[in-house]
């Protein structure tokens, strides 16, 4: 089993805050938002607070878009805020995409490449996933050719009445609010129902979400899995395979179902179009996002505790029967690590053990993949911590800060979800290696563990000997002086790991053991 990762995260991050910005003000560009520049504020600040939460940035960007539908039509605007909050769970997950995929279907449609949305959704989100926003894409954009009396938007068919139930004409200020009390004593109900008697091509309508779905399936079966050497070529293939369904439906959907013949011209352009666009965001997906995947070396699976247990049964009783065996075989010197996380006993108290056993085991997805790329060797307490032994203290140092990093960039792109944070303790000298190489018992051990009791959530400690003979001298370290460790005999100067720039040291939270 492997943990799927993206490179170029932080790129990805930047990548998709523009997103919010260029979409938000798009629409409400086309939506004739007053003032402009008013307008423009607002797509900005969508998507600069889509670096600090995309779920928070896409009730920002609805509430903005709400605002000249509210003017057009209060009862209808209304309508649209409450359906906008209602599904903002769900528009706001994993960091917006959805709400990104049903903005960026609006720009398509108008533009020409009308289906490339609804193939990279699939692509991108896989097939069932993306079948099921895809669908969604298109209802958003019959639901917005229906209010504004337009039988297409672009080739995509709405079905709207000869009548628009809105319009965005006028110099209406609307960050002044005075237009609220004129929009709500003209409200009318029954002209906003009356305004759906003539809605046409009925069938049409429902077909059309169908044919989206599965052209936006059609993708994400394609696709390979992230470990596959032609993974982008089979996204290029994935590419040509959903806009050619998704074409071929289309055109027969609206031979069948159009009440005029189909413009074919219009349709190849189209799927010419979806087509390039699809297969440049595939290959840049591809090529700049790659999937890094991370072999599960080490990390703990279903039964591998038996495994463990059944290890140390077997030290106990090589202790009990062969003392000399084992210390020929099993003691060594070497630097022990020992982690564990904070507040565990707050979350299992809020959240209850399943979710905070998913959470200990996506710490554990994360982080003894990187004391193996660091030459360590690891594995779990059995509870929410790690121990892991390095033959070079140098490397230690290094998968140290290194966690670290990998949990505090976790963090900040999984903002819906808990934060991961743990403390680090290290020190070097005598331990008992199970088979595996990892620490069992020993005096590093439980000097290591002393140091971590130490620590806070994010920081790392270690033993002054582990310093004194590693040669990571380019790592920022800070002495908070010695310590009287409880079992552990003379002081023990404890030294501070500043893994990033501009990390300050923090004070041990007691004076010991």
């Amino acid at each position: 089993m492997q943990r799927t990762l993206k490179s170029n995260a932080q790129v990805l991050r930047w990548t998709r805050a523009i997103a919010f910005a260029t979409t938000t003000g798009w629409a409400l560009s086309a939506m004739q938002f007053r003032p402009t520049a008013g307008g423009y504020a607002l797509a900005v600040a969508t998507g600069v607070v889509s670096l600090l939460s995309p779920g928070i940035a896409v009730l920002v960007a609805l509430v903005a878009l709400s605002l000249p539908v509210l003017a057009a039509d209060f009862l209808l605007g209304a309508a649209f805020l409450v359906i906008g909050f209602a599904s903002v769970g769900y528009l706001g997950q994993d960091n917006g995409r959805v709400f990104l995929l049903i903005m960026l279907a609006f720009m398509c449609a108008s533009g020409g490449p009308v289906w490339a949305p609804a193939i990279v959704a699939g692509y991108v989100f896989g097939a069932s996933e993306g079948a099921v926003a895809a669908l969604l894409a298109v209802l958003a954009l019959q639901a917005a050719g229906l209010v504004a009396g337009r039988e297409t938007i672009g080739i995509v068919s709405t079905g709207g009445p000869l009548e628009p139930l809105v319009s965005f004409a006028g110099d209406t200020n609307l960050l002044a609010f005075g237009w609220i009390p004129g929009a709500v004593g003209a409200v009318e109900p029954g002209a906003l129902l009356g305004g759906f008697s003539g809605i046409r091509g009925v069938a049409l309508l429902a077909v059309q979400p169908v044919l989206w779905g599965l052209g936006a399936a059609v993708a994400g079966l394609v696709k390979r899995p992230a470990d596959s050497k032609r993974r982008l070529l089979f996204g290029l293939v994935a590419a040509v395979a959903g806009v050619g369904t998704l074409a071929i439906t289309s055109m027969l959907a609206l031979s069948m179902f159009a009440p005029n013949p189909p413009d074919y011209g219009s349709l190849g352009a189209a799927a010419g179009l979806s087509l390039i666009v699809a297969l440049v965001a595939i290959g840049t997906w591809e090529l700049l996002f790659p999937p890094t995947t991370k072999p599960q070396e080490g990390t703990v699976q279903p039964g591998s505790l038996s495994a463990e247990d059944a290890d140390v049964d077997e030290l106990l009783r090589l202790i009990a029967t062969a003392e000399d065996q084992l210390t020929a075989k099993h003691t060594v010197q070497a630097t022990v690590m020992i982690t564990d996380m904070k507040s565990f006993s707050k979350m299992t108290e809020e959240e209850g053990s399943v979710a905070s056993a998913k959470n200990i085991q996506r710490h554990r997805d994360l982080l003894l993949p990187v004391i193996t790329s660091h030459h360590g060797k690891g594995k779990s307490t059995g509870g929410d911590g790690l121990v892991a032994s390095f033959d070079s203290p140098t490397d230690a140092m290094y998968a140290a800060v290194a966690m670290q990093q990998t949990l505090d960039e976790h963090n900040r792109t999984h903002e819906g979800e808990r934060d991961i944070v743990i403390r680090v303790g290290m020190a070097d000298g005598e331990v008992v290696l199970d088979k595996g190489g990892r620490p069992f018992i020993g005096n590093a051990l439980n000097l290591a563990a002393r140091v971590m009791n130490l620590a806070d959530g994010g920081q790392i400690y270690v033993a002054r000997s582990v310093i004194s003979i590693s040669s990571a001298a380019n790592i920022e370290t800070h002495s908070h002086g010695e310590f009287e460790l409880k079992n552990i005999a003379g002081p023990v100067e404890v030294i501070e790991v500043l893994w990033k720039q501009g990390l300050n040291p923090v004070p041990p939270l007691s004076r010991g053991e």
